[in-house]
């Protein structure tokens, strides 16, 4: 056994290592595949476990330093196009001490990586970053013999800085390799014969029309029917010719929705330690209202919207014995080989899920639809399995963000103050619910409802949503007092930083000389959400029933900068795609089915559509920095809504704004 790489790989670790300090000999013994291969995946070095208290959790890093002098991290969290595996490689180079080029992070293989979370809610950067420098300082203690403090901002070498992608060459010369490029010998097509309803069960199918086809296989597990070949077209043209029969499930009709969220609406209770809240309450808001000495209050109606990722999703399975591997674009790795786990009836141990840098996400690749497909017909066929979805079927085999209902009523003083505001938001979420204004007297709360279709995240969940209700009745109670919006939004809001951003914000712009009326106005917005102050000031045009945005003018505070040119483009994108959401993005559903199904029915932003945009990013380098992938998304509808107001005096309370109506 003087051999046995196992053997010689731990001594080494009992000669860096106290026997606390790390867990891979625990993890080796419930691998698959065996350990010989677990270790030639790693190759030699040192292997370094690390458990950092964040964010309230333990929260596990693995960390090698491998023979050939690079440095390597892994990470369950995923690169969707937002740079964060950039960022994390910045924040583990600044505290080994060595360059960027010296590090390579490992992303999203269940095998090989801690569950640290998935991709989302813009917690990167607050969670995730914190814990790759305390694993990678811990590291460079137990080798140097220093001691074990972080960097501090004044002497940071490479975070702060606008360090490039570091896939940048691969990816603009196609040479990086996305889940639509998976391929492995004797792989499959698989081609899924879709029912055209939103929810239905398989009847019966004639695959008659098929037989004649070389290298065609039609194969069933359940409800899931698929034609495989090894040409996809020759897949794609079987699953046209099979007769299937669907039993259908009947869909509430949309404009029934807002009914069936209050009837079957349940009562918020406070989970304080929640990450999103879902009741917010302070004094009385009852006398408050009776106090008031005006009231108004208004409805505000969100529908659905597709996530349309620049990627349709793809999965190759492959199995050996009992054990299934995938390759694919999840965003939350962990949870995908959970789902996969579950729908095969086998334990997660049999899954191994490896995920890479998928082009786009937008929240909607956290669940294993896909996964699942191209796991059960891989066991079915014998053979690697690839299942990629059409657009059409990222359209409808997915989820949407949900439609969400918001009803706001609210008091002021004589002194035109907000002294009590009641806010209930039913059915699209809890996120970005709290009021970034100080009124004394308010209850803000989400309602659970019946869902009438399936529903999942989307870019910032639920704020979208309720920014665009609170902010559009402030700009409704400052027309109702013939004030200025940014006069009326500032005597409500104390936080200093939140409050200079909006007067930045409105002075670049220059709020006070725009042009309003005539076909002509301008709006503005703030949130402070997820730890990040922001402000957009829009100008936009109409003609008739058109509408263009000529113009955005926005300011960032997210705290330290760590990638500044990063950080400008996630704020600067996420603001471009609000507009979508905003003006035309709506996803409509019939009797049984979705009717939106494919991109001549959906309309996004286009390069034309992109306004004169001036966004400004806030350095405040000794500030814990905050999310920026999902909370500047949040200021684009209000902003947009009110200069649609302030150039037509049509007031719309619907999401998308167009057709004005």
């Amino acid at each position: 056994m003087a051999d046995d790489p196992r053997r010689v790989y731990k001594q080494r670790f009992e000669e860096e290592l106290e026997p606390e300090r790390y867990e891979v000999f625990a993890l080796l013994d419930s691998l698959t595949p065996d350990r010989r291969n677990f270790l030639q995946l790693l190759g030699g070095g040192l292997f370094f476990s690390v458990t950092v208290r964040a964010q309230d959790r333990d929260l596990p890093l693995r960390v090698q330093l491998a023979d050939d002098g690079t440095c390597r991290a892994f990470t369950g969290k995923m690169e969707m196009g937002q740079g964060a595996r950039t960022l994390l490689t910045q924040a583990f180079a600044e505290e080994l001490g060595v360059p960027v080029e010296r590090v390579q992070l490992v992303m999203g293989d269940t095998m090989l990586c801690p569950d640290d979370g998935g991709t989302w809610a813009s917690m990167t950067t607050p969670q995730t970053v914190p814990v790759i420098r305390q694993a990678a300082a811990a590291v460079r203690a137990r080798r140097t013999g220093d001691g074990a403090a972080l960097t501090g901002p004044a002497t940071w070498h490479t975070l702060g800085r606008s360090v490039a992608n570091v896939h940048s060459q691969a990816i603009v010369t196609g040479d990086k390799k996305y889940p639509s490029d998976l391929a492995t010998p004797g792989m499959l097509h698989a081609a899924v014969v879709r029912s055209p309803h939103h929810r239905s069960s398989l009847a019966s199918y004639d695959a008659s029309a098929v037989e004649g086809l070389p290298g065609v296989r039609v194969l069933r597990d359940v409800d899931l029917l698929a034609a495989i070949s090894t040409d996809l077209a020759m897949a794609r043209h079987a699953a046209t010719r099979i007769q299937a029969v669907w039993q259908p499930e009947s869909l509430t009709p949309q404009q029934d929705w807002p009914a069936l969220f209050r009837k079957t609406a349940e009562t918020p209770v406070e989970q304080p330690r929640a990450r999103y809240p879902p009741l917010f309450r302070q004094g009385d808001v009852d006398a408050g209202m009776r106090a008031a000495t005006a009231r108004q209050s208004s409805t505000y109606w969100v529908n659905p919207i597709a996530h349309v990722p620049l990627e349709p999703r793809a999965a190759l399975a492959m199995w050996k014995d009992d054990a299934v591997t995938i390759h694919c674009g999840a965003q939350a790795p962990f949870l995908v080989r959970q789902e996969v786990a579950q729908a095969l009836k086998i334990a997660e141990s049999r899954v191994r899920v490896v995920a890479v840098d998928c082009g786009g996400a937008f929240g909607g690749k956290q669940r294993g639809e896909c996964e699942v497909e191209a796991a059960r017909l891989s066991r079915v066929a014998g053979a690697p399995v690839r299942v990629a979805w059409t657009r059409e079927e990222e359209f409808t085999g997915s989820y949407t963000r949900p439609a969400g209902l918001i009803e706001i009523a609210s008091g002021v003083d004589a002194s035109g103050r907000l002294t009590a505001l009641r806010f209930a938001n039913y059915n699209s979420g809890a996120a970005g619910m709290a009021v970034q204004y100080e009124v004394p007297h308010h209850w803000v709360g989400f309602h659970r409802t019946t869902a009438a279709v399936r529903q999942g995240s989307y870019r910032s969940l639920a704020a979208v949503a309720n920014n665009f209700a609170l902010e559009s009745h402030i700009d409704e109670w400052a027309e109702t007092l013939k004030l200025d919006p940014v006069e009326f939004r500032l005597r409500h809001i104390t936080d200093a930083r939140l409050r200079e951003v909006i007067e930045k914000t409105a002075t670049r712009f220059g709020w006070a000389q725009a042009r309003r009326g005539s076909g002509r106005g301008v709006g503005i917005s703030c949130n402070l959400e997820k730890d990040a102050r922001l402000a957009l000031c829009v100008e936009v045009e109409a003609d008739g029933a058109d509408v263009r945005v000529v113009r955005m003018v926005a300011t960032g505070d997210f705290g330290a900068a760590l990638n500044p040119d990063a950080l400008h483009n996630q704020m600067t994108g996420a603001l471009i795609q609000g507009v979508g959401g905003a003006l035309w993005e709506q996803v409509s559903f019939g009797a049984s089915a979705q009717t939106t199904r494919r991109l001549s029915q959906y309309r996004l932003p286009r390069f034309t559509d992109v306004p004169r945009l001036d966004v400004e990013v806030i350095d405040r380098r000794e500030v814990e920095p905050a999310g920026a992938g999902e909370s500047p998304i949040t200021l684009t509808a209000p902003a947009i809504a009110a200069a649609i107001f302030a150039a037509t005096g049509i007031r719309r309370r619907v999401l998308p704004l167009l057709p004005l109506a």
